[in-house]
Parts: C-alpha cells; sequence; structure tokens
C-alpha cells in the first residue's frame, strides 16, 4: 500500500510537468525568439528556436519532477516514524519502486534535544514510539529493543535491493551489531536509532 501511494502520487507528478512541458516550450521558443536577435545579433532558425526549446522543456520535465517526487517520498516516510523522534533532516535515502511492491530506506538526523532525552532515559524513551505518525496500522511497530540483534531479528532490510549502500548505513548496520543502538520491526519496515551517530533509519521491503 506504501509503495502504491508513492508510485501513484509520482505518475501525477510526471503527468502534470508532462503537460505543462508543452506549453513551456512553446513560451520558451517565443522568449528566444524575441531574445536572439539583440543578444547574438541574427534570428535562429525556426527549426533550431524549436529544438533549444525543447531541449530545455525536457530538461525540466526531468529534474523538476525528480526534485520533487523525492521530497514526497521523503515526506512518506516521514509519516512511518513515530511522532516521538525529532527528524531534523533527511541525510540521505535510497529506493526502487515497481508497481505493487519496492524497498529502500531513509536516514535521518535527530534533533539534539531528542538525542539527549533518549541517552537520558534509554530504552524507557521509546515505550511509547510504537506508531507512526500517520496512525495507520501498516505503521505499527513491535516493542523496542535494544542492540545487539539475535539471529532472527531483519534489520535494514530494505537496503539490499536499492543501490550501493552509503558509508552512513555501513555504520549504522555496524552499530546494530553492538550495544548502544535501539530496533523495532513492523509489517515490512524497521527503524534503527543511534544516539551515537545521531541517526534514525527507516528500512522497508515489500
Amino acid at each position: 500500500m506504501f509503495v502504491a501511494i508513492a508510485l501513484g502520487i509520482g505518475l501525477v507528478c510526471l503527468a502534470i510537468f508532462g503537460a505543462a512541458t508543452f506549453f513551456l516550450a512553446k513560451g520558451m521558443a517565443s522568449v528566444l525568439g524575441v531574445l536572439a536577435l539583440p543578444l547574438l545579433g541574427y534570428r535562429p532558425p525556426a527549426v533550431a528556436l524549436r529544438l533549444t526549446s525543447w531541449a530545455g522543456a525536457l530538461l525540466v520535465l526531468i529534474l523538476l519532477p525528480m526534485k520533487g517526487c523525492s521530497h514526497v517520498q521523503v515526506e512518506l516516510y516521514r509519516q512511518a516514524i513515530p511522532p516521538q523522534f525529532e527528524l531534523v533532516e533527511v541525510l540521505h535515502h535510497d529506493e526502487i519502486v515497481g508497481f505493487r511492491e519496492g524497498c529502500g530506506y531513509a536516514i535521518f538526523r535527530l534533533s539534539e534535544d531528542n538525542l539527549a532525552r533518549i541517552r537520558r532515559q534509554g530504552l524507557t524513551y521509546f515505550e511509547a514510539a510504537e506508531l507512526g505518525r500517520d496512525g495507520k496500522p501498516y505503521h505499527q511497530y513491535q516493542p523496542w529493543k535494544a542492540t545487539p540483534t539475535s539471529e532472527h531479528e531483519q534489520l535494514l532490510r530494505g537496503q539490499n535491493c536499492a543501490g550501493e549502500p552509503s558509508e552512513l548505513l555501513e555504520r549504522a548496520q555496524r552499530a546494530a551489531g553492538n550495544e548502544g543502538a535501539y530496533f523495532t520491526t513492523g509489517h515490512e519496515q524497521d527503524l534503527v536509532v543511534v544516539p551515537a551517530l545521531g541517526l534514525l533509519i527507516y528500512s522497508y521491503n515489500g
């Protein structure tokens, strides 16, 4: 369901910008036609103006949806994370989205105040952090535990089908194998908090 929503939003983004590209290209051609003579000293052929305007419009079509849909994707990740965590910024995210399912992860930096409370209270701090910000049952989590994990507990499950793991993810993975971090699992996702690194990692596969 999570992936279907993300894919739907992505397709809407592409449709909107696809329609906008046509009008943008026409507008750019008109502007280039007006500016070409004073700037270049001559008026380029109409074909050249059309090709240039369409190239510029296609560049917009490619770049803006990528940035905009990336922002939407990160916001969906935020909604899956319990509100007890103060997410300052996303440091890295990577995902593969299919028509029905996908996988990926996002690494967030936690606020210093949030980290101070976690370090002071330890596992007690996590007792109420078992439901995502959106309140949906799909983002219900098991009671939190302290690392290291046992052999049957699967963490950072989305890293294997995304791209090359980032250095931050590798450091978090090493931390999850030792004491000092905390984790929980959900239906098709897991959360890992590493206070020493100031990070929260959301990972999903399904």
